[in-house]
């Protein structure tokens, strides 16, 4: 085994000795005080009650997101499986392989027609809905936009047919949402005494009976297909997955994505991107890119050791959890120049590969090619008939759990160009 440095940090007593509050409240500031404090990017604490290893150097993240089936294992058990059930995020096992490479397959590239054109069309329904005379709280409009998308797209109700249907998902996955973030703030409370998570309970039963009734009646490509997994016969774990896509953590994973990309580029000094990034592919990549560094919609992910392991020079114990941090890496200054600025021109020399936003490695996110299509679609429409600006010059306040997203609503204002580019025959999706 490599040459290992002795962890430091502290890992106190059990139950009083639980940092768990303080990191769920920021856990950026609470990386920045401790690795202050330990003077070291990789440390030891008490969180969820465990003995914890916080990652947050580059070369340490990376080496917990590579391939290292033997000795990590996922993370999200103690978190997701009471509310989505068993699914390929919390599952390691033959049965998880198998959906996992079917997954893959259905939103790689080369499948991706079909659901482009009905993303397009949601988008073309509701941007007569975005208001061009008042300013619009940025935050809560991508939000309902990818909830449509996604319901769409994975359960094939049509949104003009079904608005009932739709506001009946839009509210049991809010309170669903509600339930994770009851974990668990006071621990000396079971999570299943919070009536906040009991209620979260029964939403997961009525979206899985609705999950149930609709997956016969579906029109949609991707319900057709997810009705041929093959391998498995198990219905009810083919809907503990399409729950998790219909969920809100996926929409307000690419809520939080757009919005931070609108406000970056909304500000005064990057609004004149607004009108380069139209002309210029390339640019608009790069923005997205810069974005997703600075702001990635999850901040940090959750890892278990199996067997002791080294990670950045550090042995961590078999058995202790793993929290890393995709924020703190991105912004890592061995690895990133002025890591706090935004800087698209980065990445004329930087490849995207050196970002995790959507994990790294063999088990990186399998919705990645589909979440960025949706998002470049939703940006180039914007780009192509908006100018818009950030109606605050004050510092944003953030909510970090389980994706960024500001505290309080943030306005953006939103106006039409003087004259209106002729898209043609063109289709508007330029990547």
């Amino acid at each position: 085994m490599a040459k290992s440095n002795k962890l430091p940090g502290y890992l106190g007593w059990p139950i009083i000795g639980d940092k768990t509050h303080d990191f769920l409240k920021n856990p950026v500031k609470f990386f920045e005080k401790y690795s202050e404090v330990y003077k070291s990017a990789i440390f030891l604490t008490r969180l969820f009650n465990k003995p914890t290893i916080i990652v947050g150097s580059y070369e340490g993240v990376k080496q917990v997101l590579c391939d290292r089936t033997e000795e990590l294992s996922h993370g999200y058990k103690l978190f997701l499986s009471d509310l989505y059930g068993e699914n390929i995020f919390v599952a390691n096992d033959d049965k998880a392989e198998v959906i996992h490479k079917f997954l893959a397959d259905q939103f790689s590239k080369d499948n991706l027609h079909s659901y482009e054109l009905i993303i397009e069309r949601i988008i073309n329904e509701e941007m007569r809905s975005l208001d061009k005379t008042s300013p619009v709280d940025i935050y809560s409009f991508f939000k309902e936009l990818s909830s449509l998308i996604c319901f769409t797209l994975f359960l094939g109700i049509d949104a003009s047919q079904s608005k009932e249907l739709i506001q009946e998902l839009t509210d049991l996955t809010t309170i669903q949402w509600h339930g994770i973030t009851t974990f668990p703030l006071n621990l000396h409370v079971r999570r299943h005494s919070s009536l906040r998570f009991r209620r979260a309970s029964d939403a997961k039963t009525d979206l899985l009976g609705i999950i149930k009734k609709q997956r016969p009646i579906a029109q949609c490509g991707f319900v057709k297909q997810v009705n041929n997994v093959p391998e498995t016969n198990d219905d009810s774990y083919i809907n503990s997955n399409i729950l998790v896509f219909i969920s809100s953590l996926v929409s307000k994973a690419i809520a939080s994505y757009l919005t931070s990309f609108f406000i970056t580029t909304g500000q005064n000094n990057h609004v004149e991107l607004q009108e380069k990034m139209y002309v210029d592919k390339n640019l608009e990549d790069q923005v997205l890119l810069e974005t997703q560094r600075l702001y990635p919609p999850f901040v940090c992910g959750r890892k278990l050791a199996k067997t002791e392991c080294i990670i950045d020079g550090h042995k961590v114990p078999e058995g202790y959890s793993i929290i890393y941090l995709t924020y703190a890496a991105h912004r890592d200054e061995n690895i990133f120049e002025n890591p706090n600025d935004f800087n698209a021109d980065r990445w004329n020399e930087f490849s995207k590969k050196k970002l995790f936003t959507f994990g790294d490695g063999p088990r990186s996110c399998i919705g990645f090619d589909i979440v960025m299509s949706i998002v470049k679609s939703i940006v180039q429409r914007i780009i192509a008939q908006y100018e818009w600006k950030l109606q605050t010059t004050d510092v944003i306040q953030y909510k970090w759990f389980p994706v960024i997203r500001p505290n309080t609503p943030v306005c953006v204002e939103f106006s039409s160009k003087v004259e209106i580019r002729h898209l043609g025959d063109q289709h508007f999706t330029r990547f």
